[in-house]
């Protein structure tokens, strides 16, 4: 731990029963964008979409519920919306938001991302085939090969000894991925796994004094601001994009 990681936990720091250390992982997904145009049709980068209204919202409410929480570093996978997510929800913190690039979302084949998809299994229920060895996100990138860089990005995340309370902000599949990751569902936890737009989870990782990981602890999960009960949230966002595309190419 750096001399500046210790001046910033101070007294915050937490330990278990046995003495091992308690790191703390706030992992946010960002808030709400528009992935398809009035048309129905796929804006041209996703990559470089903004929050929309709701977006700006929803992250101003995570603000205020996130207001008085301590962290000591901050990162994003540099993608905009994750980037305006975090600097909203950060506030005033005197904190870096760094740029993690191996957290970006799993990739959709370049090009025309709906061109011969079927609209259900393809769009709607996607994350559902993830255990399936060559399965894919919208022709793109498979999930095995996404799972295994989010782990990845993780285990890097975790072995950076600069930290005790962390603040990262991702995406939906990152998310689901990470808490794959922590939790051992694997690939399974895709489909499985609700993230809503703006939600916050919390894992708590305990580690010994040489830095190794003892257990993983999911303290929170799918936490939201705006809507914390669910009472709007009734379908996944792959489905409800697909509802979208249905009914703005009618």
């Amino acid at each position: 731990m750096s001399e500046t990681g210790n001046v910033n936990a101070g007294n915050r720091r937490r330990l278990a029963i046995d003495g091992a250390a308690r790191r703390r992982l706030y992992l946010f997904r960002h808030g709400a964008v528009d992935y398809v145009d009035e048309l129905g049709n796929w804006v041209a980068d996703p990559d470089l979409v903004d929050l929309n209204e709701l977006g700006r919202a929803q992250a101003a409410a995570m603000a205020e519920l996130f207001r008085d929480v301590h962290v000591d570093k901050a990162l994003c996978s540099g993608l905009p919306r994750t980037r305006q997510t975090g600097e909203t929800v950060l506030g005033d913190r005197d904190i870096e938001l760094e740029v993690f690039a191996a957290l970006e979302e799993i990739r959709p084949a370049s090009g025309e991302a709906t061109g011969g998809y079927d609209i259900f299994a393809d769009v709607a229920f996607s994350h559902w085939r993830a255990p399936q060895a060559e399965a894919r996100f919208l022709g793109g990138e498979r999930y095995s090969d996404f799972y295994r860089r989010i782990c990845e990005a993780m285990d890097q995340v975790l072995a950076d000894p600069d930290w005790y309370d962390l603040a990262l902000f991702a995406h939906g599949g990152t998310n689901v991925a990470a808490l794959g990751w922590a939790t051992g569902m694997g690939l399974q936890a895709f489909g499985l796994l609700d993230q809503s737009m703006c939600c916050l989870n919390i894992i708590d990782f305990d580690v010994d004094e040489n830095g190794n990981v003892l257990r993983k602890t999911v303290r929170g999960m799918n936490i939201t601001a705006d809507d914390p009960v669910m009472r709007r949230r009734h379908s996944g966002d792959m489905e409800m994009l697909a509802r979208r595309i249905l009914k703005l190419q009618r």
